[in-house]
């Protein structure tokens, strides 16, 4: 009804005339998406774009466009509908392969959606010691599809300083560790490496400033 009543009524409220049935039609569904694209417009400016907005602006401009085409008193009727239909078999064949196609098309989009995972990656943080606290914080946010074990490696100014070896982490699980770090009088840089054991590749890398006193 969407995309024929309200090009219907408007055609016949401007007093538009077409020749054949399949003419009419055309001109109708055209009709009614250029009454669905203004209504999109109007809609969002009203920030009324909801079913109930479409329900009704469809509502509105079909009954307005009815009273329209009563008022005209020359509003054209339906051409005649041509003699028996006639399908060749071409045209059965046409149908069923876009029934085929769009069965197809509607099934992969289903398994697609079925199948798909969001991207998800393992957080690692490290902040630096806030309030005279004297602590690094590092964190570590396991994203992963099962347990993983990883290894943390602190660093100050390049030098070892902190290491955890075999954190088993499950997927949605938080690791987290408060670090007392001593605190100079000039500015030192702290670096964190997570690596996973099973081929002590760097997975991750975050660094941060210890202030001075």
């Amino acid at each position: 009804m969407v995309f024929l009543v309200p090009g219907h009524v408007v055609l016949r409220a401007t007093g538009t005339r077409t020749v054949s049935v399949s003419e009419h039609l055309a001109y109708a569904v055209g009709a009614s998406l250029a009454v669905g694209i203004a209504g999109g417009f109007a809609l969002n400016a009203a920030r009324f774009l909801t079913s109930l907005g479409w329900a009704i602006w469809f509502c509105v401009v079909t009954a307005g466009t009815a009273l329209a085409a009563v008022r005209r008193g020359d509003a054209p009727d339906l051409p005649a509908w041509p003699g028996p239909l006639r399908v060749r078999a071409w045209q059965i064949a046409a149908i069923a392969f876009a029934m085929l196609l769009a069965t197809g098309a509607y099934a992969l989009a289903v398994r697609d959606e079925a199948t798909y995972r969001q991207f998800s990656y393992t957080e690692f943080w490290m902040l630096p010691p806030t309030g005279g606290s004297g602590r690094l914080t590092v964190g570590v946010h396991s994203a992963e599809t099962q347990t993983q074990l990883f290894d943390v490696e602190i660093t100050i100014d390049g030098q070892p300083f902190a290491l955890f070896r075999s954190l088993n982490i499950a997927p949605g699980k938080t690791w987290l560790r408060h670090i007392p770090v001593p605190v100079l009088a000039t500015s030192q840089k702290a670096q964190a490496r997570l690596y996973r054991p099973e081929d002590h590749r760097l997975y991750r890398s975050v660094s941060t400033l210890v202030p001075r006193i």
